[in-house]
């Protein structure tokens, strides 16, 4: 199920997608309005990012808690 070229797998992640895209998107909209966060990030982009996260898991150097600062250092205004 986990194999990227596994049609179910394909379409669970369009179902996930379909579920957190709008609801990432409805977050980050409010975040923009409340002056919190920059306009210029999608909520797609901003999936894929924190996804990303998990991929260097498996590597000893590999250190998600500066990679999470900045990602959220870069979502805010300078």
């Amino acid at each position: 199920m986990l194999r990227t070229d596994n049609d179910e797998f394909k379409a669970l992640h369009a179902y996930f997608l379909g579920r957190l895209v709008p609801v990432s998107e409805a977050l980050l909209s409010a975040a923009v309005e409340s002056g919190e966060v920059r306009s210029d990030v999608g909520a797609q982009e901003l999936m894929r990012g924190v996804g990303n996260l998990c991929i260097g898991a498996a590597d000893t150097h590999y250190n998600a808690r500066r990679l999470v600062d900045l990602l959220l250092t870069g979502l805010r205004h300078a």
